[in-house]
């Protein structure tokens, strides 16, 4: 790890980052390398495809790391490269362009069926076949992947064991999403709930088997309250022992016949949840794991073909059920895992659950705020105080005149990630009209971004882990945090099985214990951060002017701190009486001209029609809370008759937006002074 001095060198982050990568695949265990966003840790992953006598898999959550990675082979003699095709890119029957059904090969593939095997047993669905392009970019790969120097595909890809076997195979950024599956998703269009397709699988092979104990086992309720019978119980469990309980087990039961009718209740992953059911045991409040800590059903798991690390969740309180199949890398020559703000729990849940990672950092997490301002050029205002926990919606209503604000520093509008609620209310009342950049094509989105409004530069935090859709924009707000819940804590908490308890602190914060917090910080405070680095990462911003990214949450973990802070202050009489104070002080020839009385000040407020009306009491009320502030000189009993007097003190400069909003800045505090358009200073 790097000092603090030389973390404020671009150019020693840089090779030191292509060090580790290097001694990395070199090591036996795997290892995890924490690097700051411009380290050139992708790059350099993809260059140890030179010096390296081991293939490598290059493996990324986002396709413009794969053309990123393609462009670079391509650029290479010696290098044999190929990239791993998906349904969803490379088939003509998933992007609906032959006289297939695409919305049929969908719900096929949301109901566990894979690329291939849809390809295979549906032709009429699918009538690409075995001779689409994507079916045999496959075949290729399979047949020549020995002789494949570096292979590129999706976090999904791991999967497949030819895929990692004998080679170095390195995971950019952390991505949970293709491993953890919710029963019910609501993404998906097919039916997957645990109550419809387990009945389902259930009466399938009862009907298909007699020994199976359908009689006992009929639906999720009867798992439930009878699972604990043990000569029932015994023989379904040898059912899945002779048969196997993972995906692709069901894919291979002739009784298991899958439609791709709307109504369908077949589902490949029926059995695994099913006998998940079976070996639950609770492990906290509304929590049960498949298969529970302690080793008791390990060999269990391991007799129905699947892997040690895969776990089945429930939320006892709701009924869903999750899911999670981490990726066997046991047979990779070597594991590399990249990440800018890694949580290594999560890390070793999915990636290393045997061994964990042997976790290198290229610089402190404490230098992490003075490498992006000094190596990338970033500077950093947090604006105000709260977290502003914005999954549910309900926005400041000072974000408008933070991003109002924000309009008039950068004299333009900015790029804006949020919660995907608050985007929609932002919409809702014209603020992303007033001040969020439009997107200047849309055809120049990555082809995966799924924004929630196409026409703004506007991304809400769920689509922009290892997004670069930003990296040109020197001007950008963070706006709330995302926010989550306690099931999901407590969810994550039992897939790493952990118990997971909330309770409320002294100073009224809720913990969730020493590993809860953890996981929420992950959800939390990590995506803020995560936020904040999409801006400005590309060499035309940070080799200028830098980007400025405007913070409005104080969901950051303690090592990123923002030494930068404005407070925004929109009352709309203390604003009043504050600028035409200002404006006094401005306008005097002489210090001493600039001292006003409170009924003075009052009397030249009332003249001025642009100001919104204000009383005597008033004036004097704003005067004597300003007075504690250092922008307000106050001298007392020295006016006529022995009153108060009252003249601004300090520099200032006022700021008119692109909607004519008027702001006076005073250093840490922001006077927002939106009286009219014809309001001058």
């Amino acid at each position: 790890m790097l000092d603090s001095t030389n973390a404020r060198d671009f150019e020693a982050v840089r090779n030191h980052t292509a060090e580790l990568i290097q001694d990395a695949a070199k090591k036996e265990e795997p290892v995890l390398i924490e690097a700051p966003p411009g380290s050139g840790k992708t790059t350099n992953a993809i260059k140890l495809a030179l010096e390296e006598e081991r293939p490598i898999t290059y493996l990324a959550s986002r396709i413009d790391l794969y053309e990123q990675a393609e462009e670079w082979c391509k650029e290479q003699e010696n290098i044999s490269y190929e990239r791993i095709p998906a349904p969803q890119r490379d088939c003509p029957t998933f992007q609906d362009e032959n006289d297939g059904s695409a919305s049929a090969v969908k719900r096929l593939y949301a109901k566990g069926y894979s690329g291939r095997e849809i390809h295979r047993r549906f032709p009429e669905q699918a009538p690409c076949g075995t001779s689409c392009d994507y079916y045999e970019k496959l075949d290729r790969i399979d047949n020549e992947i020995d002789s494949i120097d570096f292979l590129i595909g999706h976090h999904t890809h791991c999967n497949r064991h030819q895929y990692i076997r004998n080679r170095v195979v390195i995971i950019d950024e952390f991505n949970a999403e293709p491993f953890l599956t919710p029963f019910p998703d609501e993404a998906s269009d097919a039916i997957d709930r645990p109550g419809e397709i387990i009945p389902q699988f259930l009466k399938a092979v009862g009907d298909h088997n007699k020994e199976f104990p359908t009689a006992e086992y009929q639906d999720v309720t009867d798992i439930l309250q009878d699972r604990h019978r043990s000569f029932d119980w015994l023989s379904a469990i040898n059912w899945f022992r002779d048969n196997g309980a993972s995906r692709y087990d069901a894919q291979r039961f002739d009784f298991l016949e899958p439609s791709a009718e709307e109504y369908d209740k077949t589902h490949a992953y029926a059995p695994f949840l099913t006998f998940s059911l079976l070996c639950m045991k609770k492990i906290g409040p509304g929590i049960e794991v498949a298969p529970p800590p302690g080793g008791r059903y390990d060999k269990l798991w391991e007799e129905a073909n699947l892997n040690k690390a895969t776990k089945c969740l429930r939320d006892r309180n709701t009924g869903t059920m999750y899911s999670l199949q981490p990726p066997d890398l046991t047979e990779a020559a070597q594991v590399i895992g990249l990440d800018g703000t890694p949580t290594i729990e999560l890390w070793n849940l999915l990636f290393a659950p045997e061994t964990g990672f042997d976790h290198q950092q290229v610089i402190s997490r404490d230098d992490f705020v003075s490498y992006l301002e000094s190596s990338m050029n970033m500077s950093l205002v947090q604006m105000g105080g709260g977290m502003h926990p914005y999954a549910g919606g309900r926005v400041s209503e000072l974000d408008e005149e933070r991003f109002a604000m924000v309009q008039a520093l950068a004299s333009d509008h900015f790029a804006l990630i949020s919660t995907k609620k608050a985007l929609e209310r932002y919409k809702e009342r014209g603020w992303l009209d007033r001040f969020v950049r439009r997107a200047k094509n849309t055809e120049d989105h990555d082809e995966d971004s799924s924004r929630l409004f196409e026409e703004y530069q506007a991304l809400n935090y769920g689509m922009i882990k290892s997004s670069n859709e930003f990296e040109k924009e020197s001007s950008g707000v963070v706006a709330g945090m995302p926010f989550p819940s306690d099931s999901l804590i407590k969810i994550w908490g039992g897939l790493c099985g952990q118990t997971v308890e909330v309770s409320e602190e002294d100073d009224g914060k809720r913990s969730f214990g020493e590993f809860g917090d953890k996981i929420y910080r992950h959800f939390a405070h990590h995506q803020v951060v995560q936020a904040v680095l999409r801006f400005g990462r590309d060499e035309t911003v940070y080799d200028n002017e830098g980007a400025t990214v405007y913070v409005s949450t104080e969901a950051l973990p303690e090592w990123f701190e923002i030494d930068t802070e404005v407070e925004i202050r929109a009352k709309t009489k203390e604003s009043a009486v504050i600028a035409k104070l200002f404006e006094v002080s401005e306008s005097a020839d002489r210090p001493p001209l600039a001292f006003e009385t409170v009924s003075t000040l009052y009397e030249k407020i009332d003249e001025d029609q642009v100001f919104p009306d204000i009383t005597k009491k008033g004036t004097r009320n704003a005067l004597e809370r300003l007075s504690s502030t250092d922008h307000v000189d106050v001298r007392e009993d020295t006016g006529e008759n022995g009153a108060d007097i009252y003249r601004w003190d300090g520099d200032g400069q006022i700021i008119q937006s692109g909607n004519d909003e008027y702001f006076l800045f005073t250093g840490d505090q922001v006077y927002a002074l939106s009286f009219g358009e014809n309001w001058q200073s």
